[in-house]
């Protein structure tokens, strides 16, 4: 052990620097716990600003045409609400049809159980599972026979399992589904309230910033804001496209039916990452699954759609989402994960617009400028 020369002093331990990490941990921490506690509250209000920044490009487009903003947002409002209502008809058709073979694929595979038990033939070689299996029977056997029986006989606790509460299920589910409708109407009119109103927003947040100086700071920082969101919106938007081309081309290829809602599915659900396209290759599973009635035909079609999947996640989005927000991969996935724990599907989607807006900001505020620095290509 290295011991001090004489006459040395150890350094003072610096509380000051101590105290002020200390608070800024728990501070952190306080700030982790308020944000996951209010996802109910944060999260719809995020997904509203992210749409209306969406549906901005077609507001300005109508207005740079002479028509009255609040009337061009109407009209971009109701297209969408259109669109949404066709999508949705399209997927319940899809729904009303799987639910509708489901009957009679059950009892075919059923009968194809069958079939295959009967054509069976029985072989009198036995390998090396049969053999394990009837070595450990015969193993319990012997310690079963030299077990002395007990004298006093032992009441069994037979355990009856209750049977499925279907009420209490659909109880449950019906709650969760209010829920998201309430969340969804309130998404639905606060993002109309910024589109009339977004505008008029930024220009108090900017007159309220203080000096000058401030001013200019504040402007610029919502000025980079808005670019970087927009342009990951277009990339994302470009994303999906290719995965609902790319999927319909695969399933189309294997004859599977209606490949052109089912590529439109697939698109819609990659906005979400990780789960979207799982959900999506599980879809296209299912309906093969229907359609064809064989693991071969069902196994192509989910091959296909999670072909493309991949070569998205881990070619396409990586690249396209660093370009469009100027972040690395490293803290685009990162983002993902963390913002997934704090808030699920909502933090899915809302996780790179979030890092992409604190990047942009960063960028314009001089003590941030080192995140800005390690979140950057």
């Amino acid at each position: 052990m290295d011991e001090l020369p004489a006459g040395a002093q150890p350094h003072p331990i610096d509380r000051t620097n101590v105290r002020g990490a200390a608070v800024a941990i728990f501070s952190g921490a306080c700030a982790v716990y308020l944000i996951r506690a209010c996802e109910m509250l944060l999260a719809p209000l995020l997904v509203s600003v992210l749409l209306a920044y969406a549906l901005e490009p077609g507001v300005a487009l109508l207005t740079r045409g002479r028509l009255p903003r609040a009337l061009a947002v109407v009209v971009v409002y109701v297209m969408v609400i259109a669109g949404c209502v066709g999508a949705g008809l399209l997927a319940q058709r899809q729904v009303v049809a799987f639910v509708d073979a489901l009957p009679a694929t059950i009892e075919e595979i059923r009968a194809a159980v069958v079939r295959a038990r009967d054509q069976a033939r029985p072989s009198h070689a036995h390998g090396p599972i049969e053999n394990l299996q009837r070595a450990a029977t015969d193993l319990e056997a012997a310690i079963d026979a030299s077990t002395p029986a007990a004298s006093v006989p032992v009441a069994r606790l037979t355990v009856v399992k209750p049977p499925f509460d279907m009420r209490g299920f659909l109880a449950a589910a019906s709650g969760a589904i209010a829920a998201v409708t309430a969340q969804l109407i309130a998404i639905a009119i606060l993002t109309l309230l910024l589109l009339f109103g977004g505008e008029a927003l930024k220009r108090k947040l900017i007159a309220i910033a203080g000096p000058r100086a401030q001013k200019k700071v504040t402007h610029d920082v919502i000025k980079a804001i808005d670019r970087q969101i927009e342009r990951y919106l277009v990339a994302r938007v470009l994303i999906s496209v290719l995965v609902a081309a790319g999927t319909w081309v695969g399933i189309w290829l294997l004859g599977v039916r209606q490949p052109l809602v089912l590529g439109a599915i697939a698109g819609v659900l990659n906005v979400m990452p990780f789960i979207g396209p799982a959900a999506a290759v599980a879809i296209i599973a299912g309906v093969a699954f229907l359609q064809f009635h064989t693991v071969e035909m069902t196994a192509a079609a989910a091959g296909a759609a999670g072909l493309v999947a991949a070569l998205e996640g881990n070619l396409i989005s990586p690249w396209l989402t660093s370009r469009a927000g100027e972040l690395n991969t490293v803290a685009v996935f990162v983002s993902v994960l963390f913002w997934g724990w704090m808030w699920d599907v909502w933090g899915l989607v809302l996780a790179i617009p979030i890092m992409v807006a604190v990047k942009a900001a960063a960028d314009h505020i001089e003590p941030l400028q080192p995140l800005g620095e390690l979140l950057g290509r």
